[in-house]
């Protein structure tokens, strides 16, 4: 199973990002909903509290897409989810998270909103490969370091909380580069982000749709990063679209195997199953899903180039 043909088109500068818009040749119409179209309910787990996990209840008639990076504010603390996550309609399930909040832990605040905001580029750097051998109290340690960054570069939050300075940035600083933002095209499915000069992710969703839900909340987490990038690199040129073009090619490439594997979860009328692969410096996680009399499809993906310099310190 791979990534269907990748289409990248002409890249736009805002800031230091460039965007360049993505096309896929796959079927498209996958049923499901994602981000604000999603009627999940969050909470902390009713055994108790844990920084890394809560319950995400599927209220809705359809299947919902809960993304990796994607921020379930409020609760005891801040937190994001740790990988995709497809929940049934009426389904409820634990998910893994990782605390965005560091000063915070407020007892009796069991209820979460979402707004589907993404977490910026520099945090979810540090989710790929969340399903790995590394041990989530490192990682966990290394999200919050990626948070401080935020307030040593903005000013500090009182609690360390990654949802304040995007509310921040949102009433402050959006319009420095939200203005040379592109809209999402005809058809559109994807990103590619060069950051600095150099492609640093990937992000492509089964179909049009699915990409709109998200598209607005990725720009505004990705121009927040922009805080953290040294002055020299705030002037950088726009990067050329051969390195986008060859950073697609990479991910395309990439073989996820057979999709009726270990892992894959029954549905009410779809399986879904995490995928993730390898090849040369780019590694790609998301979901797959599987409908009737279809054979698989990619519901979303994200795939990060390991030697861009976000993927270790800024």
């Amino acid at each position: 199973m791979q990534i269907p043909q990748l289409h990248v088109g002409a890249g736009t500068a805002a800031g230091p990002l460039t965007i360049f818009p993505v096309w896929t040749a796959g079927r498209g119409r996958l049923g499901i909903s994602t981000g604000l179209h999603a009627d999940l309910a969050v909470s902390e787990l009713g055994t108790g509290a844990e920084v890394g996990q809560l319950t995400v209840r599927n209220n809705g008639k359809r299947a919902a897409l809960l993304l990796e990076g994607e921020l379930l504010e409020g609760g005891q603390q801040h937190r994001t989810c740790a990988r995709d996550v497809l929940i049934d309609a009426g389904e409820t399930m634990d998910i893994d998270t990782f605390c965005v909040e560091a000063g915070r832990w407020e007892t009796g605040q069991n209820t979460h909103h979402r707004q589907a905001r993404r977490a910026p580029l520099n945090v979810r750097a540090e989710l790929a490969g969340a399903g790995s051998t590394q041990s989530g109290g490192r990682r966990q340690e290394q999200i919050w370091e990626r948070v401080r960054r935020f307030d040593a570069a903005r000013g500090p939050s009182a609690t360390s909380s990654l949802p304040e300075h995007l509310d921040r940035f949102g009433s402050r600083d959006r319009h420095r580069f939200a203005s040379s933002v592109p809209e999402p095209l005809e058809g559109q499915r994807g990103v590619v982000i060069g950051v600095g000069g150099q492609p640093l992710l990937l992000e492509v969703f089964g179909t049009a749709t699915l990409f709109r839900r998200h598209y607005q909340q990725l720009m505004d987490a990705a121009l927040l990063d922009a805080a953290l990038l040294p002055a020299a690199t705030q002037s950088t040129v726009p990067m050329p679209g051969q390195l986008a073009r060859d950073f697609a090619t990479i991910a395309g490439s990439i073989d996820f195997g057979e999709f009726y594997s270990e892992g894959v979860r029954r549905h009410d009328s779809i399986r879904s199953r995490n995928v993730m692969g390898i090849r040369g410096p780019v590694i790609a996680e998301g979901m797959a899903v599987r409908l009737p009399s279809r054979e698989p499809d990619i519901a979303h993906l994200s795939c990060w180039n390991t030697k861009h310099p976000l993927m270790e310190a800024l």
